[in-house]
């Protein structure tokens, strides 16, 4: 397993964005399309979110089984 390097934005702001995890496995650019399909970039906390996700290290982004955390590139 790859080791993470998560922006401290994106770890506060993940939260509010967490509804956009699933429990199949997403690469961080299929992430990052949900995010643009589903939020307008116009609004300056979902751009933050947006970048905040692209500057942080991670190839893959998942619930776990029991849908109650994430996990990066598992």
């Amino acid at each position: 397993m790859k080791p993470t390097n998560l922006n401290p934005l994106f770890i506060d702001l993940i939260r509010n964005f967490a509804h956009l995890v699933t429990a199949e496995t997403q690469t961080k650019k299929e992430f990052l399309d949900t995010i643009k399909k589903t939020y307008s970039l116009d609004n300056p906390k979902n751009n933050l979110f947006f970048i905040a996700c692209e500057k942080s290290d991670f190839d893959t982004i998942k619930l776990n089984n029991n849908r109650n955390a994430i996990l990066f590139n598992n």
